[in-house]
């Protein structure tokens, strides 16, 4: 009997180490460290946590199989390492919520005597092994997909707050039902009270619930991740298929598509610029930042519309010309519109359409064209202003030479104020600054 129980232990501070890191990397995501690490690692996990047991009991076993968990994470991380710690808080939950129903429950509602009870756990410890051994035999396709396609995806604040929510609710229930059923003698034959009876039909509904509760948290985690795989994958095809058409239009000017990733790195490094000064902190959320590095490429793609004889005109356009090139801002707009229709809703196409509509608006109101002025005209394409005329300036062109880069920058600051947001000039020359400085 003390054999059967030790090995029982055994078994359970093996399953509860085992699902641990599959649940880890497969439902949190958490990211491996290199192949042969990880290797050293498991090894090493499952050696501490064998020495654990024998010198202290299950208990102190699976205290350890955790805390090898939570190292696994905050090793396994390139950045904010110590919140693998934290992110340990609902495991405990979502384990016993896996485990304790099918584990203590179906026993005590089927009123198994003590040797059926363990019959019941060998097996079903034995239907996990083989269902483990299967995954890695029958799946490694899938697990290899995983690893390359899933390694750089995160979970979501709100998906994680869910796991947390689960996982310390099913703690709670875990405990309690374990606890209930320790109370009543494991048997729900000695439930024969009023109590008992009623005691048999909470553990019974309750414990189904928590199980299903946590098995559905945790396929809705997963076929979260794998559909916003899938749509950040067409998102990325799809802003790729728009850039290169960017690119097709600006070779039309002859500058080889080197203005539309310059640019776009100008704005980049403005923007955070700006956000590690604290300025327009409301607006530059990462999502908003992201948006406007992918739709920069697109501020000038209204100039497919702009006759060639305009576009690549060696000497000053006159009036009318003028007035024709400046028609590829709403051109541009009227494109993306279209765009946004065919594609569907998109953020970075909106931040695309402000910045190909106002990119050469002025902050002082002469500009076009709306002649809007100030903080009317959105951020994303004040910053584009002043990434663009620089790029326009230090570039050689049909018309000009490029002009000398400290005559550019001189440029740039006699305008702040005028043509540009001041703040964005500023956070311009800083950036500039840290660039050389590197």
């Amino acid at each position: 009997m003390e054999t059967e129980i030790l090995i029982l232990e055994i078994l359970e501070t093996a399953a509860v180490a085992v699902s641990g890191f599959l649940i880890r990397k497969y439902v949190f995501l958490e990211p491996d460290m290199e192949a042969k690490k990880q290797l050293v690692f498991y090894c090493v996990s499952f050696f501490l946590i064998g020495v654990v047991f024998l010198a202290f009991g299950k208990d102190a076993a699976l205290l350890a199989a955790l805390f090898m968990i939570g190292l696994n994470i905050c090793l396994g991380r390139k950045e904010h390492r110590l919140g693998g710690i934290v992110l340990m808080i609902p495991f405990p939950g979502i384990i016993n919520g896996l485990l304790v129903p099918v584990l203590l429950v179906p026993p005590y509602l089927l009123a198994m005597s003590v040797q059926e009870t363990r019959v019941y756990q060998f097996m079903l410890y034995g239907a996990l092994s083989v269902l483990l051994i299967l995954f890695y035999v029958k799946k490694r396709d899938w697990r290899s997909w995983f690893h390359e396609n899933m390694q750089n995806r995160r979970l979501r604040k709100s998906e994680k707050y869910l796991l947390w929510a689960v996982g310390i609710l099913m703690l709670f229930f875990s405990n309690n039902t374990a606890m209930q059923i320790a109370a009543d003698g494991g048997n729900v034959r000695a439930a024969d009270s009023i109590y008992g009876q009623g005691l048999v039909s909470f553990i019974g509904i309750s414990s189904i619930s928590a199980f299903v509760m946590t098995i559905t948290i945790i396929v809705l985690v997963m076929q979260g991740n794998k559909r916003s795989f899938y749509h950040e994958r067409v998102s990325v095809m799809q802003s790729g298929i728009i850039t290169f058409m960017a690119e097709v239009v600006e070779n039309r000017d002859d500058n080889t598509g080197g203005h539309i990733r310059r640019t776009a790195e100008y704005v980049e490094c403005i923007a955070k610029e700006l956000k590690r000064q604290g300025i327009y902190r409301d607006i530059l959320t990462d999502r908003y930042m992201r948006d406007m590095v992918v739709a920069a490429p697109l501020h000038d793609i209204g100039k497919i519309h702009i006759p060639d004889a305009v576009l690549n005109k060696p000497g000053k356009l006159t009036e009318e010309e003028f007035e024709i090139m400046k028609t590829h801002t709403t051109a541009g707009v009227e494109l993306l519109t279209h765009a946004k229709a065919e594609l569907g809703e998109s953020e970075y196409l909106n931040t695309a359409v402000e910045m190909a509509a106002y990119h050469h608006e002025w902050w002082n109101g002469k500009g076009y064209p709306y002649g809007i002025s100030g903080a009317e005209i959105p951020l994303c394409a004040r910053i584009m202003a002043v990434a663009d005329v620089f790029d326009a300036l230090t570039s050689k062109r049909c018309y000009k030479n490029a002009m000398p880069i400290e005559k550019a920058y001189a440029i740039i600051r006699e305008e702040s104020g005028t043509h540009f947001d001041p703040a964005v000039v500023e956070a311009f020359f800083h950036a500039e600054s840290y660039k050389g400085a590197e």
